[in-house]
C-alpha cells in the first residue's frame, strides 16, 4: 500500500522542512513551490501576482496532480498552505482524489504553530531562495486553516517540535494507521 501525505500549515510553519525529513522514511516531496515556483520564479513578487499567472499554476498542478495519480509506485508527501476558503477546499478535494485513483492511504495532517514561532520562522531570509514571503501580513495569517474532517487526520502542535521530531510523529501515525488497515 503506498501512502500520500498531505501537510497542510500556514507560511513559515515548516511544512518543506519536516517534509524533508519525511524522505528519509521512503517519501518523495512535491511542495507547494514546486507547484508555484516555475511561475513565480518569472515575476516580480514585490508586485501583485496576475490572474493569468495563478490560472498557470493551476494549470501546473494539474498536471502533478494527473502524474502522481497515473504513478502508483512511491509515497508522496505534499505540502500546502490551505485556508478555509472554497477556492484551498477545491485544492484539498484535487488531492484527495488523486490518492483515491491511485488506491493510496491519504493522511491529511494539519500543523498548527503558535504565532510568534510562526512570525519568527516567516522572517528566516533563506525562505526568499524559495521565492517564499519573509513579510507578515497579520490579517491573512488571522485567517483559520482549512477546516478537515477526515478519518485519517493528524493535527499536530509544531510550535515546539523540531523537523525531525515532528517528521517522526507523522510517521508514527502512518505506521498506525497502516498497522491498522492490515489487521484481519
Amino acid at each position: 500500500m503506498t501512502v500520500i501525505l498531505y501537510l497542510i500549515g500556514k507560511a513559515g510553519s515548516g511544512k518543506y522542512t519536516i517534509a524533508q525529513e519525511i524522505v528519509h522514511h521512503g517519501y518523495k516531496i512535491v511542495d507547494n513551490q514546486l507547484i508555484n515556483n516555475p511561475i513565480f520564479s518569472l515575476l516580480d513578487l514585490n508586485q501583485p501576482i496576475p490572474e493569468v499567472a495563478w490560472q498557470a499554476i493551476e494549470a501546473i498542478r494539474k498536471s502533478v496532480l494527473d502524474f502522481l495519480s497515473s504513478e502508483k509506485f512511491n509515497n508522496y508527501v505534499l505540502t500546502n498552505e490551505l485556508y478555509d476558503v472554497d477556492h484551498d477546499h477545491i485544492i484539498y478535494q484535487q488531492v484527495e482524489i488523486m490518492a483515491q485513483q491511485r488506491n493510496s492511504l491519504f493522511i491529511p495532517i494539519k500543523l498548527q504553530i503558535c504565532k510568534e514561532e510562526n512570525i519568527k520562522r516567516i522572517k528566516n531570509p533563506e525562505r526568499k531562495a524559495r521565492y517564499k514571503s519573509t513579510t507578515i501580513n497579520e490579517n491573512y495569517r488571522e485567517k483559520p486553516l482549512i477546516n478537515i474532517s477526515h478519518q485519517n487526520l493528524l493535527e499536530l502542535d509544531i510550535s515546539n517540535l523540531s523537523a525531525n521530531q515532528a517528521a517522526q510523529k507523522v510517521i508514527d501515525h502512518v505506521n498506525s494507521l497502516v498497522h491498522t488497515k492490515h489487521q484481519p
